[in-house]
């Protein structure tokens, strides 16, 4: 399966921060949106992402800063790893592992146009194992009737 078959199947909003956003504003924005993790710049240009790892990374660096006084693009991952909706999502979950990382970007155009998270392959992934489980639950069946016959 492709990632644009995926995310076909499971459309939604793609969070965006301004660069001069608190920490405590992400938090909100991850918390009101469900999400753990949001894109920093705008959909023309992003700069990283913010993640739940690194509002860890802000504890840690800034042991004795209010959440209220962190910018995000202090402590947000400006590296990213990105993926094409083209790409399977056996690739997906591979970059996603090679480069311990739980969110992936999708880009189309020199634009991303979604997020990906882990637990968004993970639940492909075993949605498809399911249905193979079925699928080979009811062969079985057959061949013992079969045999029976």
């Amino acid at each position: 399966m492709q990632i644009r078959e995926l995310l076909a199947a499971q459309p939604r909003e793609l969070p965006f921060l301004c660069p001069d956003s608190t920490v405590a504003h992400a938090m909100d924005l991850m918390s009101d949106k469900g999400v753990t993790g949001v894109l920093i710049g705008s959909d023309a240009r992003t700069l990283g992402i913010f993640t739940s790892r690194d509002l860890l990374r802000c504890r840690r660096n800034f042991p004795n800063r209010a959440m209220l006084e962190i910018r995000v693009d202090e402590v947000m991952t400006q590296k990213l790893v990105v993926a094409e909706p083209r790409e399977t999502v056996e690739q997906a979950m591979a970059m996603m592992i090679r480069a311990g990382i739980r969110h992936l970007p999708v880009v189309e155009d020199r634009r991303i146009t979604s997020l990906l998270g882990l637990e968004d392959l993970v639940r492909n992934h075993v949605t498809a194992l399911t249905q193979e489980m079925h699928y080979l639950k009811d062969y079985i069946s057959d061949l013992q009737d079969a045999a029976h016959d």
